[in-house]
């Protein structure tokens, strides 16, 4: 497949916060979608006749191998009782090609219904997310070809503690006042979440140069 011109690109994220590392491009149609959410934003973008589909945004390592704000795009997407699906090797070089990043791709990324800690290695995957497979499962519904492009967050060195976990609501966001009263439980899990929003900050500036280079 050689393009003339460049590829219409649909663009599938979990949170607004990723969405907004993408620049504006007549040539790319970016929606969100938290978790099974994807899907349907998988959908919403396919019917703009993309060249290409990428799941985009950050990820969790369940290996010591990847650490926080390294990028992968994996080879291989696990859901649904750890059925897998391999991604497309043409879209996936395509992308490969436009990095300047080192990238990891012999990686296997599994998409959880919910959060997962990394206490969850017996899973045997490299890395997990949230979309992923929701996004795959619509393209290859409609015969779009399938990237994902993943920059990790939380690794076995910095796992997102559990009192975060619970303060995040539905659409992947904060719940502001669940948080400051985990907080007032034990004020010293502010050290904690200081660490983490360092780390976060991290991998989102490296998403956001991801971004720029591919898209």
């Amino acid at each position: 497949m050689v393009f003339e011109k460049k590829p219409k690109i649909g663009i599938v994220v979990g949170l607004k916060s990723e969405k907004r590392t993408i620049s504006s491009k007549y040539n790319l149609f970016v929606e969100s979608g938290y978790g099974k959410k994807a899907y349907n934003a998988a959908k919403r973008v396919i019917n703009q006749n993309v060249d290409f589909i990428v799941s985009f945004g950050l990820a969790g390592s369940m290996t010591s191998k990847l650490k926080n704000s390294e990028i992968i795009i994996p080879k291989v997407i696990l859901s649904d009782g750890l059925k897998s699906k391999k991604t497309s090797t043409f879209s996936n070089d395509y992308f490969k090609k436009k990095s300047k990043e080192n990238i990891f791709s012999d990686v296997k990324l599994f998409t959880s219904e919910k959060i997962l800690n990394n206490n969850s290695r017996s899973l045997k995957v490299d890395a997990v997310d949230m979309e992923a497979g929701y996004v795959l499962k619509a393209a290859q519904e409609h015969k779009v070809p399938f990237t994902s492009v993943k920059v990790i967050f939380d690794d076995l060195d910095n796992p997102i503690p559990n009192f975060l976990v619970t303060s995040i609501n539905e659409d992947g966001e904060l719940k502001i006042w669940d948080l400051m009263f985990e907080i007032l439980k034990n004020p010293l899990r502010i050290k904690n979440l200081l660490k983490m929003n360092k780390i976060h900050n991290r991998s989102m500036h490296k998403l956001e140069i991801v971004a720029s280079q591919l898209f």
